[in-house]
């Protein structure tokens, strides 16, 4: 059975980035996969302290909640990286998280990764026009290829300001289910 992990940035816990990410595990689901989630506003993970330890020793030093998830992101098939846009990006929360990935990169630069593990950038915003901020995830998206993750695909759920707002459009649900059966295929 394929494992998909959520990394959900967003500090609302049932607000419209989770609804987004429910879409999605119900396509992934449909074709089989696991779906586990981490709700970072929970967790305890401290920010990247570039001290390079992980280059010597293969592995963040920091001993936190981000230990946990370099497991899982590894084992994964696919990723869902889940945010809502604070201020025209990711959100602090998935900001962390996403600092200390630095760790799968060997010191050649290189990556521990196995190759082929898809990624999926699920944004939502309360601004309803989803091209305004794609270049910023577009960024995002390659950053995570540099870091040896494998095809990406981003999706943009404008104008959803509480999870009603996402699960009324329809064609945005539609898609959330087709990438979460992409990320299993």
């Amino acid at each position: 059975m394929q494992k998909i992990v959520v990394i959900n940035g967003s500090p609302r816990e049932q607000g419209s980035t989770a609804a987004l990410v429910d879409e999605i595990s119900k396509g992934a689901g449909n074709r089989g996969a696991q779906v586990k989630v981490y709700n970072l506003n929970s967790m305890n993970i401290k920010g990247c302290q570039s001290c390079y330890a992980c280059k010597a020793q293969g592995r963040c030093v920091l001993q936190d909640d981000m230990q946990e998830l370099y497991d899982e992101i590894a084992s994964a098939s696919g990723v869902i990286f889940a945010t809502p846009v604070y201020m025209w990006q990711m959100t602090a929360q998935l900001k962390l998280a996403v600092d200390r990935l630095y760790a799968f990169l060997k010191p050649d630069y290189s990556s521990y990764l196995t190759p082929g593990k898809k990624v999926l950038l699920a944004v939502t915003q309360g601004r309803p026009d989803t091209s305004a901020f794609h270049h910023y995830f577009e960024h995002m998206g390659k950053m995570l290829l540099f870091l040896g993750f494998g095809d990406y695909k981003i999706l943009i759920a404008g104008g959803t300001r509480k999870p009603e707002d996402l699960l009324s459009q329809t064609t945005v649900v539609e898609e959330a289910r087709q990438l979460g059966g992409w990320l299993v295929e």
